[in-house]
């Protein structure tokens, strides 16, 4: 399919498509519907919900539409996932507008060739492949492996939550150290590999079911089985040449508090510094002030988010704080349940019982307390 996708939509005039019809298309899902044959000549298969020949499930049964598995819209009008045609990998679909984001594909395919791509110190998401519609130079569909939001699955200790940030400072100082500067760490561009965490890779609508709605998703702890966290969104990264001066006009990110974002006087600044802001207030905003147990990290998060850019520590630095202080706690405080403020008194007692059973358990069979990936998998993806 060479051509471009028809401007005028046959089926505008069926009922299905009417923008009143309980979970009919929307408005921005017709560019996927429009574009998905072009995909699977590509080698990327939609879900069903997404073809040219697609019908309702729920029409025909007796469900409701929010209860199938082809009720429910994407999370974002440019992400969609699709299996890879060649293998049966389910993979995630970005697509990208060159000319507003004018690095990210250069700077996925840097992360994604070798030296950098083996390199376990590499944190940055694979790029499977990227494919360009002949008839839009200004758009290209990023194909990547599909994973899941780190904050969707609660972590059980200590250790669990302070092995997501010890690989999070640690990608970001080789991004650093390759003078590539990402520009908008958040919660929402950190993502990690849902397998072996879940017992299979589960639907983007529905994460207590299977991709094929076929199946119940079981889900272990990551002291059982560890994962691997990955930085994405590479929209608004900067890349720099060994000796240029550090400093970009200013991106604005996601994480509006920024301090440099509310200075006019800083139109230019230094976008590292920004990274570890953003990386110090994403850890304070949704874990340590959201939990009991990482009140230790308070001194470190306040170092990174200071005011003052210049006052804050390089990644090395705060790569090196905390080390020393994740090498300071005791397996005892590494194991420790990982409590959450928003706790029910009931359920915190029954949680914390709970715990005390599945730690023994874990100590008997020798699982450490800082459950780090053996190997890492990105060679496999």
């Amino acid at each position: 399919m060479d051509s471009p996708p028809p401007k005028d939509d046959p089926h505008k005039d069926h009922p299905l498509y009417w923008k009143n019809f309980d979970g009919g298309l929307l408005e921005y899902e017709y560019f996927w519907r429009d574009h998905q044959r072009w995909l699977a000549d590509a080698g990327y298969m939609l879900r069903p919900r997404f073809r040219e020949d697609w019908q309702p499930s729920w029409v025909k049964s007796k469900k409701l539409w929010f209860q199938c598995e082809d009720g429910e819209t994407t999370i974002r009008s440019s992400i969609m996932d699709a299996v890879r045609i060649s293998d049966g990998r389910i993979v995630t679909i970005k697509r990208v507008k060159k000319l507003s984001t004018p690095w990210e594909e250069s700077t996925m395919r840097r992360f994604s060739s070798e030296p950098l791509a083996s390199d376990p110190r590499n944190y940055a998401i694979p790029l499977y492949d990227a494919i360009q519609p002949p008839w839009d130079d200004n758009i290209v569909f990023l194909i990547m492996p599909h994973f899941i939001r780190i904050h969707k699955h609660k972590y059980a200790t200590v250790g669990e939550a302070i092995e997501c940030f010890r690989q999070l400072f640690e990608g970001l100082q080789f991004m650093h150290r390759n003078l590539v500067a990402h520009c908008d760490i958040q919660l929402f561009n950190i993502l990690m590999d849902p397998v072996p965490l879940l017992s299979e890779i589960p639907h983007p609508n529905f994460p207590k079911r299977s991709y094929d709605f076929k199946r119940k998703v079981k889900q272990h702890t990551r002291t059982e089985c560890p994962t691997r966290y990955y930085i994405i969104d590479f929209g608004l990264s900067r890349t720099f040449s060994p000796g240029e001066e550090l400093v970009a006009p200013v991106s604005y990110g996601g994480d509006k508090s920024v301090p440099e974002y509310k200075d006019p006087s800083r139109a230019e600044s230094n976008p590292f510094a920004i990274d570890i802001y953003c990386l110090g207030n994403m850890i304070r905003k949704w874990f340590v002030d959201k939990s009991c147990s990482l009140d230790f990290l308070r001194p470190l998060i306040e170092e990174m988010t200071r005011k003052v850019p210049e006052e804050r520590p390089m990644i090395d630095e705060a790569f090196k704080r905390f080390e020393e202080l994740h090498l300071s706690l005791s397996q005892s405080t590494l194991r420790s349940r990982f409590v959450y403020r928003d706790e029910f008194l009931v359920g915190r007692m029954y949680r914390a019982c709970r715990h005390v059973i599945r730690t023994a358990t874990y100590v008997r069979r020798g699982l450490p307390a800082l459950p780090a990936p053996a190997v890492s998998p990105r060679g496999s993806l």
